[in-house]
C-alpha cells in the first residue's frame, strides 16, 4: 500500500521568528500566513523492506531531521513498520520560500493516512509543528493562523475562514542557494537583539490587526502591515547582540528600492520576506503583471513568479 499527499507551502504575514521551547517547536508569537498554489511537495510513503529510507526529487536523500521526525512519529502515535518516503519538492530549497513548511505537512499526512490513522487537520498541524513550526499552517487552504500556546496541545493552526479576496503575490527568487544562516540558528542569534522583546510585543497588536484586516478584504492593510512586520524581524538579525547577519543580498535591497517606488505610483505593492533573500510582494491579481513588468525592466535576470491563493493538504485516492 502506498499513501500521496500533496502540501502547498505558505508565506507567514505575521511572522514566527523564535522559539520558546526548541523541543515541542512552540513559537515566541503566534503567526498568519496565506497558502501558495504555485509552490507545494508531494509525497509518497510506502512500507519499507529494513529501515527508513528517503528520496527527494528521485535522488537517495539522507536527512536526520526526518529520521528524528520518524522516531517522533512513533513514539506519538505508536511504532510503526520501516518506511520509504518519496518526496517531490516544488519549492526552491532553502532559500526563503518555506520549502520545509510544505515539505513536513506533506509527510505527516501521508504518513499517519498510510497508517490508517484519520486525522483532523488541528491534530496533524501539532505533529508536523515538530519538523517545522511553519508546517503548521500548510493543512489549510487560503489564511491560517498558529496559536503559540504554551504546550503541546495548545499550540496547533486553525483556518482563518476568511472571504475570497483577489489577493497575490509576485515572487522574486534573488536566489535558489542554500542559505549561510538557517532559520533555527537565525532564530537563537535575533532572540539576542535588545529589540526582540519589543517585536514580540510588537507582533501581538499586528496579529490582532492582521485578522481584521483578512476578514474586510483589506489587501492593503495587509500589505502594510506585513511589511511591517517582516523588515522589523530582519531588524533583529543585524541588531543581534550575538553573531548578527542579514539574510538580504544587494538584489534584495534594489527590489526594496523598486516596491517603494511602485507604491509611490499608485500601485499596490508591499513586501515581505522570510529566511532568506527572495522578495515576495503582497499585491492584487490586477496589479501582479504590472509589477512583474516593472522588476523586468529594472532587473532582467530576475527569476519572477506571480502566485495565488492555494489549496489546503490533499490526498490521492
Amino acid at each position: 500500500m502506498t499513501t500521496t499527499a500533496t502540501a502547498h507551502t505558505n508565506i507567514a504575514l505575521i511572522k514566527y521568528w523564535g522559539k520558546k521551547d526548541p523541543i515541542l517547536n512552540l513559537p515566541t508569537t503566534s503567526s498568519i500566513s496565506l497558502t501558495l498554489n504555485e509552490f507545494y511537495t508531494r509525497t509518497t510513503v510506502s512500507q519499507s523492506a529494513s529501515a527508513d529510507e528517503l528520496l527527494i526529487n528521485g535522488r537517495p536523500f539522507d536527512s536526520q531531521r526526518i529520521h528524528r521526525f520518524l522516531d517522533m512519529l512513533r513514539d506519538n502515535l505508536g511504532d510503526f513498520a520501516p518506511l520509504t518516503v518519496a518526496s517531490e519538492n516544488h519549492v526552491p530549497t532553502g532559500a526563503g520560500l518555506a520549502s520545509s513548511a510544505s515539505a513536513f505537512a506533506a509527510l505527516t499526512g501521508a504518513v499517519t493516512r498510510e497508517l490508517g490513522l484519520e486525522l483532523d487537520n488541528m491534530t496533524l498541524s501539532r505533529l508536523a509543528r515538530r519538523g517545522s513550526g511553519s508546517a503548521s499552517r500548510s493543512f489549510y487552504g487560503h489564511f491560517a493562523i498558529w496559536h503559540e500556546g504554551h504546550d503541546d496541545a495548545s499550540s496547533f493552526a486553525e483556518s482563518l475562514h476568511a472571504p475570497d479576496m483577489p489577493i497575490a503575490l509576485v515572487v522574486a527568487e534573488v536566489s535558489t542557494a542554500m542559505k549561510k544562516v538557517g532559520s533555527t540558528e537565525g532564530m537563537r542569534r535575533a532572540a539576542t537583539s535588545p529589540d526582540y522583546a519589543t517585536w514580540v510585543q510588537n507582533s501581538a497588536t499586528q496579529l490582532r490587526d492582521m485578522q481584521a484586516a483578512i476578514q474586510a478584504s483589506d489587501i492593503e492593510k495587509i500589505g502594510t502591515i506585513a511589511e511591517t512586520n517582516a523588515l522589523a524581524m530582519h531588524d533583529l538579525n543585524r541588531t543581534a547582540r550575538l553573531d548578527p547577519f542579514t539574510y538580504f543580498t544587494n538584489d534584495t535591497t534594489d527590489i526594496l528600492t523598486l516596491v517603494a517606488d511602485m507604491r509611490r505610483q499608485g500601485l499596490l505593492a508591499f513586501a515581505t520576506l522570510d529566511a532568506g533573500p527572495n522578495v515576495k510582494i503582497i499585491t492584487t491579481q490586477a496589479h501582479a503583471p504590472l509589477i512583474v513588468y516593472q522588476l523586468q525592466a529594472a532587473m532582467p535576470d530576475l527569476h519572477l513568479e506571480i502566485a495565488t491563493s492555494g489549496a489546503g493538504i490533499h490526498y490521492d485516492d
